[in-house]
Order: C-alpha cells, then sequence, then structure tokens
C-alpha cells in the first residue's frame, strides 16, 4: 500500500494575480477569499480615488487603492455597477486584520517560497515564477501599509469631523 499523496503546505503554494498589468504574488494561505462585486462605498473622511468600504460577509471591510500599496499606476476607475475583483487579505493565515485589494484578475496558484521580508517593504522580492517575473508581496507589511495610509488620509478631519458646508 503506497502512502497518501499530501499536497505542499499552504505556506509554499503561491497566487499570482496582476494589478495594473503588474504580476504579484501572495502566499495563499493569507488570502481569505477572491471576490468580484461592484460598489465599493465611500468613507466621509477618506478619497474616493484612496479608498473605501465594501460589504464583506455583512462586516464592513477596508478597501484601499492598489497603487498605493504595491506602487505603479492607478488602475482604471471602473462604473458604478461594473464588477470588480477584490482579493480579500489577511496579515495571518488565521484571519487576523484584513483588507480588500482591487485587482484587474488572478492568474493561478504555483508552489514556491514566500518572500522574504526585509524591511518596512510591501513588496519583498522579485522572482520569476510560471515562467514571468513576480513581485512577492508580504502580507502581514501590506495590511499594515493599508492602515498607514488610512490614518494617513483621514487624519485631514480630527475626530472624524467631514468638511465644513458653507
Amino acid at each position: 500500500m503506497s502512502a497518501p499523496v499530501s499536497s505542499p503546505p499552504t505556506s509554499q503554494r503561491l497566487m499570482i494575480f496582476e494589478v495594473a498589468g503588474h504580476p504579484f504574488a501572495l502566499p495563499i494561505s493569507e488570502v481569505l477569499e477572491v471576490v468580484e462585486q461592484s460598489g465599493v462605498r465611500c468613507i466621509p473622511t477618506l478619497s474616493k480615488s484612496t479608498g473605501g468600504v465594501m460589504n464583506w460577509h455583512g462586516e464592513a471591510l477596508p478597501v484601499i487603492a492598489s497603487h498605493l500599496l504595491l506602487g505603479g499606476d492607478a488602475m482604471p476607475e471602473r462604473g458604478a455597477d461594473e464588477v470588480q475583483p477584490f482579493l480579500v487579505v489577511s496579515d495571518r493565515p488565521d484571519g487576523g486584520r484584513q483588507l480588500g485589494l482591487p485587482i484587474d484578475h488572478v492568474c493561478g496558484l504555483v508552489n514556491g517560497e514566500r518572500g522574504r521580508p526585509a524591511g518596512n517593504e510591501v513588496v519583498v522580492e522579485r522572482r520569476t515564477l510560471d515562467g514571468r517575473v513576480v513581485s512577492l508581496v508580504n502580507p502581514q507589511r501590506l495590511v499594515a501599509q493599508a492602515e498607514e495610509v488610512i490614518e494617513r488620509n483621514s487624519s485631514r478631519y480630527p475626530s472624524g469631523a467631514g468638511q465644513a458646508t458653507p
């Protein structure tokens, strides 16, 4: 009798996705879900170009523009009724802090080791995976960077106060 075939540990599986035509990869263990939906809602203290929130299983999930976290150009804006794919990313496999990351599309899964974090960079390494050069993303730093973007851009309005009305 042969031993059962086991798949590689989830930390050794990477999801490749594209943002503005550039390939990135995240450990699949920190990708909670891939969702397609329309209608990110605005937050009064955050510009629409920076981010908003989306309904994820009845919870308000923060969404931050991908180019503010990963660099590069802003993604083209979609119409209010157009479906947008998002990765729901966590900073831990058990579902710690979460973030909605707008993407162009998922390219697939590959075997490979996660990037080796060095410093506070979101993109920790560039490596050839599945025949293409892919930027490996540190999910813990990605979620922390999203929180920093929210704080930095929300601080213009103290105590959540909106802009003054004429």
